[in-house]
């Protein structure tokens, strides 16, 4: 739901390249998402077998409420973390972040 929230369209194989997930998972994965109302499917523009992921706006507003409960979650785990050592941990999660989006 993250990375079809951060593009709001995206090919299902593109999405299956970036999860590293068998094309077949991710389809299973999205006809739960295409039930629950936050994705459609659309033929991709030129390409008959081509399947594009779209989000709809209830899928928005869950992705929305999906961040707030990390970031809340996130935020709650940061503060049991000693104060002096706080910004390394962040530092830590950051490189990590960058790290996940980096093409390998």
């Amino acid at each position: 739901m993250v990375e079809i929230a951060r593009e709001r369209r995206i090919r299902q194989v593109e999405l299956a390249r970036r999860l590293r997930l068998e094309k077949s998972t991710v389809s299973r994965l999205v006809t739960n998402l295409v039930g629950r109302g936050w994705v459609h499917r659309e033929a991709a523009d030129g390409d008959g077998r081509g399947v594009l992921l779209v989000l709809t706006d209830a899928g928005a507003t869950a992705a929305a409420r999906q961040a707030d409960t990390r970031r809340d979650r996130l935020a709650a785990l940061l503060d049991r973390v000693p104060e002096d050592q706080r910004a390394a941990v962040v530092r830590a999660l950051q490189i990590l972040a960058e790290a996940a989006v980096e093409p390998s």
